[in-house]
């Protein structure tokens, strides 16, 4: 079996394995191209047995979100894939995905799947997780729910009415029971909670949330969490960041690659013709037509960033930044060596003046990029500094603290035109 499992039956005795992979929340902040690229890049990360979904796959309940997602699931996942229901998965859940209570058990393992999409848990909610824990005992039990219990971390949690009724339940069993996950918090955090370890996990393609004091940059990343067994058999897990993974499926085909390429290009250059067509009409005073322009600008650059994401070059700061630095010096060689040496000898003097300036403003801000990369190596940020764009020529620094532009130093405009970022 592979792809999306419709789970008919409350009990479902599955095959050992050696490990399987959660995540969560992958369609809850639209299903747009980026994040979905993001959901693939999730499902196929890790070679496990089988894979469940912490909830929240679609934005909200319309039929075609449900087949999307159904679609996706199957096409790119070569194994199964469970689910559980998130808040946003309301209407058809159940057509497409089965029950929202149910186990997968085998002589190693209990998963237990509870439904808190409401943010309650209903009496027979309880009571099957009751029968469960008290059937199918197992000293490697798991408990997942959508909505995470009361935390110091997030407030976005259930009651704490709700955490004592299930605690209730629980507590007969809680030597047996190693994790409790839940989605929801577009997050990754551990924490103890009344002697359970609770794990919120809901990294699989929507928006990351930030609480400002989490313990690690973990939380900065898209994940996974693969389960394993250790040598005694009990379950442990590690957190697999999807910052440097790739999802390359479709642009294996070359003649995909291709049309990626060029729709990138084609809505890349939109994109910046509309700004200067914006500039141009804002200038004149034709400011409704100005609005326009920046609307299809914006359009533009969303199209060429979808593109950007299948084509697999979002991956994450690392990448971002030694791919920029490879660019500019690829493209400052370029300037030194071919476009002003032959601007010169064909006596063509805007394009010399052009490729000058352009060429004095890369090697101005050529060392930004190296100490960048050399920060986010030691595993720091750069500090928090003000640089200046010059609007006229493009040049580019950072101003040190107390430093003020009278003027461009390269193109020499003044400071009415010195854009402050």
């Amino acid at each position: 079996m592979k792809g999306a499992v419709k789970v008919e039956n409350r009990v479902n005795f599955i095959k050992k394995v050696s490990s399987f992979t959660i995540l969560g929340d992958p369609g809850c902040d639209g299903m747009g191209v980026e994040i979905m690229t993001t959901f693939a890049k999730a499902m196929n990360c890790t070679d496990t047995g089988f894979k469940i979904i912490l909830g929240d796959l679609v934005p909200f309940g319309l039929e075609e979100f449900y087949k999307h997602i159904h679609g996706i699931i199957n096409n790119i996942s070569g194994n199964p894939v469970y689910t559980l229901c998130g808040n946003h998965d309301t209407d058809y859940y159940v057509k497409y995905f089965g029950l929202k209570d149910y186990i997968l058990v085998n002589e190693d393992l209990l998963i237990v799947v509870l439904d808190n999409s409401k943010r309650i848990f209903e009496a027979d909610t309880l009571k099957f997780l009751e029968e469960s824990l008290k059937g199918y005992i197992r000293r490697n039990t798991l408990i997942l729910f959508h909505i995470p219990v009361p935390n110091s971390f997030s407030p976005n949690s259930m009651k704490m009415e709700e955490w004592q009724k299930l605690k209730s339940v629980m507590e007969p069993y809680k030597e047996n029971i190693r994790y409790i996950l839940s989605g929801h918090v577009h997050s990754y955090f551990e924490e103890n909670v009344d002697g359970y370890k609770v794990i919120v996990s809901a990294g699989g393609g929507a928006r990351l949330d930030f609480f400002g004091r989490l313990p690690d940059k973990k939380s900065s990343f898209h994940h996974v969490l693969r389960f394993y067994f250790d040598k005694d058999s009990r379950i442990k897990y590690e957190y697999v960041s999807l910052a440097d993974k790739s999802y390359d499926r479709e642009i294996k085909n070359k003649k995909i690659h291709q049309y990626l390429s060029e729709a990138f290009e084609s809505e890349s250059m939109a994109h910046i013709r509309y700004q200067f067509y914006a500039d141009d009409a804002h200038e004149k005073g034709f400011i409704g037509i100005e609005k326009l322009f920046r609307a299809l600008s914006k359009s533009a650059f969303y199209h060429a960033k979808n593109y950007f994401s299948v084509l697999n070059k979002l991956q994450g700061i690392g990448y971002n930044l030694e791919e920029s630095r490879e660019a500019e010096k690829l493209d400052t060689e370029r300037l030194r060596s071919r476009y002003l040496p032959y601007s010169v000898k064909a006596r063509l003097p805007l394009n010399q003046y052009a490729f000058g300036e352009a060429y004095g403003a890369r090697n101005n801000y050529l060392g930004l990029l190296p100490e960048a990369i050399h920060a986010y190596e030691s595993g720091e940020d750069i500090g928090i500094a003000s640089y200046y764009v010059c609007t006229s020529c493009g040049n580019t620094g950072r101003l040190e603290q107390g430093q003020e532009l009278e003027h461009c130093p390269i193109c020499g405009a003044p400071l009415d035109k010195i854009i402050k970022m």
